[in-house]
């Protein structure tokens, strides 16, 4: 009898502790559903908080476009140029297999490591004019910025170009691709919108009369980093070109002030 009721008590106690341990597991396991849960809920919420960059209605914006020259590439594959068009516009860069199949109406000449140099520092240049290309008026300026107004003109009746800010906006961005917004057709136009979008990224007028800059500000967190990536060297580049071109125009403006005063003398 006494061992079959030490026996007895012995099965109660291990009931008692198969049920404490029963209530443990399923007490950790239900916290392990909790903390998987909030994992859960802050992922989804850091996928929102992502996802919220996207322009809607309660007045979230879109992350900034990235601005970035590279290398220079075909323009019709982006393999190694090859050839280049001195006489277009646009830049003109083949590699070997297409300039065989582009039949380009001007004659193509070796493009050496040299040219693309050159090319890198040309393009650096056009972009540092940015402001000059959307907004200046000087009757009196640097000859660069005199021959780059064309891009300005050029967007006010180019059937090509996008419409509005809109329609060069895709899943939540925009491209853009060496010195023009990569989508657009019109060498001209794509740069015109690369530096109107470098020139909203410093404008803080309330009232701005550069095209889409006060709906670019509207759209995009412009004050989160800065849009443009260029080199410490290239960006000394081209403040020493500046620098010279500047040079120029005051001699210009003296030698204009100087025929004033004699004009009020005679």
């Amino acid at each position: 009898m006494a061992s079959t009721s030490s026996s007895s008590s012995q099965s109660k106690a291990d009931s008692v502790f198969s049920e404490e341990v029963q209530e443990e597991v399923e007490r950790k396991d239900e916290e392990e559903e909790k903390g998987d849960d909030a994992r859960l809920l802050e992922t989804n919420e850091a996928n929102t908080s992502d996802s919220s960059r996207v322009q809607t209605n309660t007045g979230q914006k879109l992350h900034p476009p990235i601005i970035r020259i590279e290398r220079c590439r075909c323009v019709r594959c982006d393999g190694e140029p090859v050839f280049s068009c001195k006489q277009c516009k646009q830049e003109i860069l083949l590699c070997m297999r297409c300039a065989r199949r582009a039949n380009h109406p001007h004659p193509l000449k070796s493009f050496r490591r040299n040219d693309e140099k050159i090319l890198l520092l040309r393009r650096h240049l056009t972009l540092s004019y940015h402001e000059h290309i959307v907004s200046c008026q000087r009757s009196i300026c640097m000859e660069t910025c005199l021959e780059s107004r064309y891009a300005r003109r050029h967007f006010t009746v180019c059937d090509d170009r996008p419409r509005q800010l809109r329609d060069i906006i895709n899943d939540g961005g925009v491209v853009f691709n060496g010195i023009g917004y990569k989508g657009n057709s019109c060498f001209s136009c794509g740069l015109f919108i690369t530096c109107m979008f470098l020139h909203a990224k410093r404008c803080q007028l309330s009232t701005c009369h550069v095209a889409w800059c006060e709906e670019i500000r509207d759209t995009f967190d412009m004050a989160s980093n800065d849009i443009y990536v260029v080199s410490d060297e290239m960006r000394n580049k081209c403040e020493n070109v500046h620098k010279a071109e500047w040079k120029k125009v005051e001699d210009r403006l003296r030698g204009q002030l100087v025929e004033d005063i004699l004009s009020i003398a005679l």
